[in-house]
């Protein structure tokens, strides 16, 4: 049967955060119209309408949910009615469990999120785990309307733990897009030695998880405390801190591998050889090599929170 594996098209974000505009630019400026037939099942509706007239040009049909029926059911009908080749879905981010009751004849090959900037920085701080689940459902991020780089830079670390693969995009009240961050290091990668504190260590995490060359023979200085834990599968020892980028549900233990063994655990600060290897996968990551580790106590708050730049 056609609805078999059919291609569909996630597109997630917050009430007029542009999706609707998003989804109509592409079926007017792709030419998917001339190989089949595209359906948009519309989940929700801001102020911006679908021009149904010109969609149909372009072999496209638009249905809207009521918000009763059920969703499976919903879009099984609309499928049958239209026997679509391809299918854009306009997500509702207040129906968090949405995408779990597509059905699976709906083959989710792309997923972006819009974020609105004029909303960005009440909605971050509000609703940080709604952003979460969408950002981190999403191959692509776009911040739609931001005037500068600059400007989504202290959101930069937050996003990237959302989703580490994404990419970001800005795109200016003009319509130019570009990439959305450049990470910002506190520091330089021409000194031979960094000193890491609280503050230095997610950006230094995260610029080494990308380019661990950029650390290899430095002396790392750990200054702020990490927490040392030994992992029971390998018996391999790590060394970081526990980071939310969203809510307690979404911590993470984000630490580098440490080439010793007989390490005391527990909280230490210690200087450091950084040496790059390889992890099962062959890919490669920093290790470091450390000297002369110090026991003390464990910093208080112990979590790193990255939801306060909200309010910044």
């Amino acid at each position: 049967m056609k609805e078999a594996g059919i291609e569909t098209r996630l597109v997630y974000g917050f009430l007029d955060a542009g999706k609707t505009s998003y989804i109509q630019d592409c079926i007017q400026n792709d030419f998917f119209y001339k190989h089949g037939t595209t359906l948009i099942l519309c989940f929700e509706q801001g102020e911006a309408a679908y021009d149904e007239e010109a969609l149909a040009k372009r072999n496209t049909s638009v249905e809207y949910h009521d918000g009763e029926e059920d969703v499976t059911v919903f879009c099984l009908r609309c499928i049958e009615a239209f026997r679509p080749d391809r299918i854009y879905v306009e997500m509702n981010s207040m129906m968090q469990d949405l995408r779990t009751q597509l059905p699976d004849c709906m083959q989710a090959a792309f997923s972006v999120t819009w974020i609105d900037w004029k909303t960005l920085p009440l909605y971050f701080v509000n609703f940080t785990q709604m952003i979460n689940q969408m950002v981190s459902a999403s191959q692509q991020v776009v911040f739609r309307g931001c005037p500068s780089k600059e400007q989504l830079e202290p959101y930069s670390q937050a996003f990237r733990l959302m989703n580490q693969k994404a990419s970001y995009l800005r795109q200016d009240p003009m319509g130019y897009h570009e990439k959305a961050f450049d990470l910002y290091l506190p520091f330089s990668l021409e000194d031979k030695e960094i000193i890491v504190t609280k503050d230095r260590f997610v950006p230094l995490w995260l610029d080494a998880l990308d380019h661990p060359e950029h650390y290899e023979g430095k002396i790392l200085h750990i200054t702020d405390p990490l927490e040392l834990r030994q992992s029971e599968a390998n018996g391999l020892w790590r060394a970081g801190r526990v980071v939310m980028a969203c809510c307690m549900a979404d911590l993470q233990f984000m630490a580098f591998e440490i080439a010793a063994d007989g390490l005391p655990g527990g909280w230490a600060v210690f200087d450091a050889i950084a040496q790059s290897g390889r992890d099962k996968y062959g890919q490669r990551k920093l290790i470091l090599k450390p000297d002369a580790v110090r026991s003390v106590s464990a910093p208080s708050p112990s979590i790193i929170d990255l939801r306060s730049i909200g309010s910044q």
